[in-house]
């Protein structure tokens, strides 16, 4: 964990930093790759050990997730508290995780990212 921890810091320092030179997108894109690695790592042997669950606010959207299409399918409202949580796995399969990657080429290309907006105007 103490590694993972690490090379997220590592790796948010270099996308914070406000001026970069080659060197520093070398290291950034370096530490990218190191950092996948890393969260690779982690999913396969430590979260494998840990059963981890719903958070109770997303166990109670749930039910009530399941009870609005229960009620669209049947007409009625029969909300179900007694269901258990689903279990939670890490899912680096996400477009967050997959822009990670992006970031050293997109600070290359278009500059660091607090000097552009996406937004549109």
């Amino acid at each position: 964990i103490l590694d993972l921890l690490f090379n997220l810091a590592t790796w948010q320092a270099y996308a914070k930093l406000q001026l970069h030179t080659e060197e520093t997108l070398k290291s950034f894109d370096a530490a990218t790759v190191i950092l996948d690695k890393t969260v690779c790592k982690f999913k396969q042997i430590t979260c494998e050990v840990y059963i981890t669950t719903e958070l109770p606010h997303e166990h109670v959207a749930q039910g009530y997730l399941q009870a609005a299409l229960a009620a669209n399918q049947q007409g009625t409202l029969a909300k179900n508290r007694g269901s258990p949580s689903y279990g939670k796995k890490l899912n680096i399969q996400t477009y967050k995780f997959h822009v990670l990657g992006h970031y050293p080429n997109t600070i290359q290309m278009r500059g660091t990212t607090d000097s552009y907006s996406m937004q549109p105007v």
